[in-house]
């Protein structure tokens, strides 16, 4: 059900069992799973059903980013109200990296707490979650499936990653009317102000959550387990705020760092060669599989290849060149294709260039972080601060892996291929993915919640999404998120 906390003269909320903090992907997920569970389940979400500019304001923040990045402002990828920031999600779905969940050389990380098998019940549902129709992720299968040929087929140094696109892709919309008759109450402007904290046995245990409505008035709630399900900065701002009370949050100096985004960017170009752009279904556009789901084929490197050198795992999608967005392409010799591609200077040759389109991972950077700023929103809440840094070996890995990439599809028959400018190579987005800045670890000296998403120094205090992330492999995250709030609801329901 939907209450307008606007609208209510009850300054204390109904005791619950749980109560979830973001309607987004992962608190919509939690709503889905928990609603049936015999639990009383309670979603608070700072907006309301529809955009509003006044929530949206409470998203801003200071933005910086290392030297040859640029990073959009904080409210710009981040949607604040019902469905979050699905809202504008283009819907690239895909598990992520096997490889990204174990233990790798060259800084790369120890991985995950656990292994991407023990995480493929929840992909399970969360592919139906999704709506991303019938699970093939494979290019040989898909494009077999549709009687076409692929002209590149991965061998042991060429992946070819899918993704998969949703039948529905607005989490809001299409869970809304199904959660507008639930039982499960989701109030609108509730803004969450803070904790309150007792110790209990040498632990910090959550009891009361502080609320704002858009009037200023105040209101709490009791429940036996709070969940942050607001995105990445939103959780980790939450529990920068919450640090304050709670020193052990701070225990692994970890709290705010190791932002992971995916740079993206236009790092190439390269001509069809023997080939058509028509033979390349699947790679240059986004072709619709026999379940009437849409799907897109990748270019990287197989993940033991890259795992073996050391090296990030990268990904490049092909895009017609004239698609590319101008500010995208980084170097003169691609600008220059760019422009011999436009349909004013259309030649016999221009759609046979086809764009490289990067998206990629990077390492954990204990410098690349999340903090508070001195500014506050009109309730009075401190901003977050956004300092993206990206390390010189990342950007060295992408440059290795275009070439790599490059040399099999010469092979194959494909080429030149042309690379932006050495020096401006380095000129790359983020991607709007949120990720890192409450490390899931098993030690709380290492991280800042532990494999069921707990965090270590409050015993009923979880964190869900993007925020948890070790590592971020290239693929996209909703998919695992969702699967993450799946394997929580799970957590919680054994607990209470």
């Amino acid at each position: 059900m939907f209450i307008d906390l606007a609208k209510s003269n009850r300054k204390v909320l109904p005791r619950c069992d749980v109560a979830v903090i973001g309607a987004g992907a992962a608190g919509i997920t939690l709503a889905l799973e928990l609603e049936k569970s015999g639990l009383s389940v309670v979603i608070l979400e700072g907006g309301y059903r529809d955009f509003t500019v006044l929530s949206q304001d409470r998203y801003k923040g200071e933005v910086t980013a290392g030297p040859g990045f640029t990073y959009p402002d904080l409210d710009v990828w981040r949607l604040r109200y019902f469905g979050g920031t699905t809202n504008h999600w283009i819907g690239w779905c895909r598990r992520l990296e096997e490889n990204v969940f174990g233990p790798r050389s060259n800084d790369l990380g120890e991985g995950w707490p656990f292994t991407r098998a023990d995480l493929e019940d929840d992909y399970q549902d969360a592919l139906e979650i999704c709506t991303l129709g019938r699970d093939v992720f494979d290019a040989n299968e898909l494009l077999d499936g549709l009687g076409v040929k692929n002209l590149l087929p991965s061998n042991d140094i060429l992946a070819t990653p899918v993704w998969r696109f949703p039948k529905e892709l607005r989490f809001g919309g299409h869970y809304r009317y199904r959660l507008q008759e639930s039982l499960v109450p989701i109030y609108f402007g509730a803004n969450c102000q803070g904790f309150l904290f007792e110790e209990i046995d040498g632990m910090a245990t959550a009891r009361k959550l502080h609320i704002k409505n858009d009037l200023d008035v105040d209101f709490e709630i009791t429940a036996d387990c709070f969940v942050l399900a607001g995105g990445g900065i939103e959780n980790t701002r939450q529990l920068l705020v919450a640090a304050d009370d709670v020193k052990g949050l701070r225990q692994s100096d970890t709290l705010g760092r190791g932002f992971l985004e995916h740079p993206h960017g236009a790092v190439g170009a390269v001509l069809c060669g023997d080939h058509a752009p028509e033979d390349l279904m699947g790679f240059t556009d986004y072709p619709l599989d026999i379940d009437k789901t849409q799907f897109k084929i990748g270019l990287g490197l197989n993940e033991q290849f890259a795992a073996e050198r050391g090296i990030i795992n990268t990904s490049f999608t092909m895009e017609p060149l004239e698609s590319i967005p101008e500010e995208s392409l980084h170097g003169e010799a691609l600008r220059k294709l760019w422009e011999s591609s436009r349909p004013s200077a259309l030649k016999s040759k221009s759609s046979q260039v086809i764009g490289l389109y990067a998206r990629t991972e990077q390492r954990w950077n204990a410098e690349s972080r999340i903090s508070l700023s001195s500014a506050k929103d009109d309730l009075g809440s401190k901003r977050a601060r956004l300092d993206w840094r990206v390390s010189d070996q990342d950007v060295a890995d992408i440059k290795t892996s275009l070439e790599l990439v490059a040399k099999e599809l010469m092979k194959a028959g494909f080429g030149p291929v042309t690379f932006g400018d050495p020096a401006e190579f380095v000129t790359m987005e983020g991607g709007g993915h949120h990720l890192g800045g409450a490390r899931m670890h098993e030690s709380p000296d290492l991280g800042v919640v532990d494999a069921n998403l707990k965090c270590h120094a409050v015993d009923n205090l979880y964190a869900v999404g993007g925020s948890a992330f070790p590592t971020a492999g290239f693929s996209n995250p909703t998919l695992t998120i969702v699967a993450l709030a799946v394997r929580l609801a799970r957590t919680l329901k054994e607990r209470l």
